[in-house]
């Protein structure tokens, strides 16, 4: 049965989603920006509303869990009373048949003695051989008598008390639909809800891959990517960007995960260069990184580069490095689909766009 707490969900769901709708309707009807930066603020803003109509759809779903094992429970509950039914029906039939038989026995005993009359009451006097024994003889049909409607009573009480079972679990099984008819009219409206937000969450995954795909358009008919920062290119070998910062389809996992950096494709041994001068931190294997070095530069400002060849390192921990200056080579070492350079800036531990400081 549905209580205040249910509605108050439903109604917040369904707010929910009706601003996650106005709000995706105005972003899939913008006319997306044709610089790189604008459309990669419009993808930012996609892949946010992308994250609120997730959380939704996962509320969504953990309200459909919590409420299918009610709807299993009771439909075992009024197959229960369904058997319960049928069990009391079959003994009320049982009842009323014996019944009748009694019944039978009965009617054709008094058909018997109501028409044979006084001469029955004669032959059972003229077959006594004494009063006494006639006395005895007309107790017994009395006491046969007596006995039937006996019987006939408790059967009639107790086929009564099986109609009274019956009503009452008629009515219990009546409550059950009921109960059920409710549970399954919110798991309807919460698999309506659900479908709504995962042909949204679909929409807007098309809209986020289309503008990668008009990012990474610009960037293979343009010559080289020009970032807007002062910072030296890491990667001289190459311009060419295969991710960008921010939300993607991890081309190892192939699962819509953050990416902490952009990843710049360039071939196996060209030169990795210090993007700005500052002192190594790290220079070694770094789990998924594989060959990595971190460079401090000062002001809680670090940068990153991963997926070195294993041993092309040209720097070690505690090394000053200029910008510009030869670090290591480009490889694929650890989680890679192939030679790049993934290349992370942080400020103050806090992932930030590398491009807005490379050039």
């Amino acid at each position: 049965m549905h209580n205040g707490g249910d509605k108050m969900k439903k109604k917040g769901i369904c707010l929910g989603l009706a601003a996650i709708l106005i709000f995706t309707f105005s972003v899939s009807g913008m006319a997306f920006a044709s610089s790189q930066s604008e459309l990669e603020e419009d993808l930012a803003s996609v892949e946010n509303e992308r994250d609120e109509v997730s959380q939704r759809l996962s509320e969504v779903m953990d309200q459909i869990e919590t409420l299918q094992p009610q709807v299993d429970a009771l439909d075992a509950e009024v197959a229960e009373a369904n058997s319960k039914i049928v069990a009391t029906e079959n003994e009320i039939a049982q009842k009323e048949e014996e019944m009748r038989s009694r019944e039978d026995g009965l009617n054709e005993r008094l058909r018997v003695m109501y028409k044979n009359g006084s001469v029955g009451f004669i032959d059972v006097l003229l077959g006594s051989n004494s009063i006494s024994e006639f006395i005895s003889n007309l107790d017994l049909i009395q006491r046969i008598y007596k006995n039937d409607m006996d019987v006939l009573e408790t059967l009639q009480k107790e086929h009564e008390e099986l109609e009274d079972l019956r009503a009452e679990l008629q009515q219990d099984k009546a409550d059950l639909d009921q109960k059920r008819a409710e549970l399954e009219s919110q798991v309807a409206e919460l698999d309506s809800l659900k479908a709504e937000l995962e042909a949204k969450e679909d929409e807007l995954l098309a809209q986020a891959e289309d503008l990668n795909q008009q990012i990474q358009d610009m960037i293979d008919t343009g010559s080289d990517y020009v970032g807007g920062g002062s910072w030296v290119w890491p990667a001289p070998a190459s311009h060419y960007l295969t991710s960008y910062f921010g939300w993607r389809i991890h081309p190892v996992y192939g699962t819509w995960k953050y990416h902490s950096g952009i990843d710049i494709a360039a071939s196996s041994g060209t030169n990795v260069l210090a993007a700005a001068s500052g002192t190594v931190i790290l220079s070694q294997k770094y789990g998924g990184y594989g060959q990595c070095i971190i460079i401090d530069h000062g002001g809680g400002i670090t940068s990153l580069y991963g997926h070195m060849i294993i041993g092309s390192q040209k720097v070690s921990v505690g090394d000053t490095v200029q910008a510009g200056q030869v670090i290591g080579l480009v490889g694929s070492s650890g989680v890679s689909s192939g030679p790049h350079l993934h290349f992370e800036v942080r400020e103050g531990g806090t992932l930030v766009d590398p491009l807005n400081y490379i050039s």
